[in-house]
């Protein structure tokens, strides 16, 4: 399957509510009009995944954030100044095209563009019991100590885990 990755556009984000409309359950739910303010604070690290008939097949939002923190569900990015790891918000893969690949392929394409921002780590909130992929992926989960961090982790569901992978140069 050819797959191209590019930047997110305002233009995409009718497709990419479809798609998260279908891959999350209800109760991770965020609004329409959200993403695309995201996308206008972190353009530059969202992306999609599509084919070469211009299908999505799937798409990550990610922004320059902090060890240790977490943003609430349905709620703004918000970017460190000083930022130490790349957060992965939301990856989301067609139905179609699961198991193709496309999850590794944008999680390249992350790990790419934390690279070149200097960023040793990612990280994100594993949620749906998707803790076991991630791990095979090469994210450790790892314990909340702020508080305001644990209850923002909650917001996700209570078998959200944070996770975080390291990133190793060369």
């Amino acid at each position: 399957m050819d797959v191209r990755i590019r930047l997110l556009q305002a233009d995409d984000l009718a497709k990419v509510v479809a798609l998260q409309d279908h891959c999350y359950s209800d109760d991770l739910y965020e609004p329409p009009a959200l993403l695309g303010t995201r996308l206008k604070v972190a353009a530059e690290s969202c992306w999609l995944a599509e084919n070469t008939a211009g299908e999505l097949l799937g798409y990550l939002f990610s922004y320059p954030a902090l060890t240790q923190h977490v943003t609430v569900l349905a709620s703004q990015f918000e970017r460190a100044a000083a930022a130490d790891l790349l957060y992965l918000h939301d990856l989301a893969v067609s139905e179609a095209a699961r198991g193709k690949g496309i999850a590794a392929i944008l999680l390249k394409q992350a790990e790419q563009h934390a690279a070149a921002l200097s960023l040793p780590c990612l990280a994100l909130v594993a949620v749906q019991k998707s803790q076991r992929f991630w791990h095979k992926q090469g994210f450790i989960a790892k314990r909340l100590i702020a508080e305001k961090a644990q209850c923002a982790l909650h917001s996700y569901g209570l078998d959200a885990v944070y996770m975080q992978k390291p990133l190793t140069s060369g």
